[in-house]
């Protein structure tokens, strides 16, 4: 699950992000179904995610939809709808925390984007706060391991702690779905893709599984 930058210098919302804060100062709940700037905050969240799901890392959004070229005056527009459709992704907003969603749903730190399975199969299970992925000290390599052989996470092995290690093993089968059958094959596929590429001396684009990418071709 890699590091997602959500800070200030990656946004694009811009009048997004004026609203919420006004909200904010204003002391007032954010109105659940107002949906005014819905879009702007999903293809936000896209180009903070680099297009993946936050959890499983598989690609789920087209890179026009969330491409700078969309943006005008801090809102999203696109230009040529003919080339790309708002609905040309797989991603469904997730509230890290839902109980904060009655009282500030739109809050810019508790959402994400992820895969529409995913978020059906996660439904409202709680995730442990410190693999919340746009936290500053987040770092992946912390607290998972990567299997070469087998294509499976696992939690960091130098962990000492057994009721850590079990718990993100808990994260991983049963709430982030890190090691999906679908996103696992998907995962190999990719990966194995990449090495043909590198064995005969093509060029290698990373667009999608970070992390595990990240293991694999580390030397």
């Amino acid at each position: 699950m890699q590091k997602i930058n959500k800070g200030l210098a990656r946004r694009r919302s811009l009048k997004y992000k004026n609203w919420e804060e006004k909200l904010v100062m204003d002391g007032k709940e954010h109105p659940a179904d107002y949906n005014y700037y819905k879009t702007d905050i999903v293809m936000d969240l896209y180009q903070c995610q680099n297009g993946v799901c936050a959890y499983t890392e598989m690609y789920i959004c087209v890179p026009e939809l969330f491409a700078p070229s969309n943006w005008v005056k801090g809102k999203h527009k696109i230009e040529k709808p003919e080339d790309v459709k708002k609905t040309d992704h797989f991603g469904e907003l997730e509230h890290w925390d839902p109980s904060l969603k009655k009282t500030h749903y739109w809050l810019w730190s508790n959402l994400f984007m992820i895969h529409a399975s995913i978020n059906g199969l996660k439904s409202n299970k709680a995730i442990v706060d410190y693999l919340k992925p746009d936290m500053p000290d987040y770092d992946s390599a912390k607290y998972f391991d990567y299997d070469e052989k087998t294509h499976l996470f696992r939690p960091n092995t130098e962990i000492e702690d057994e009721k850590v290690r079990d718990e993100i093993q808990r994260m991983i089968d049963h709430v982030l779905f890190m090691n999906h059958g679908v996103v696992r094959r998907q995962r190999i596929e990719y990966i194995n893709g990449l090495k043909f590429k590198k064995q005969h001396g093509q060029p290698i684009s990373v667009d999608r599984f970070f992390t595990a990418v990240g293991v694999c071709f580390q030397d």
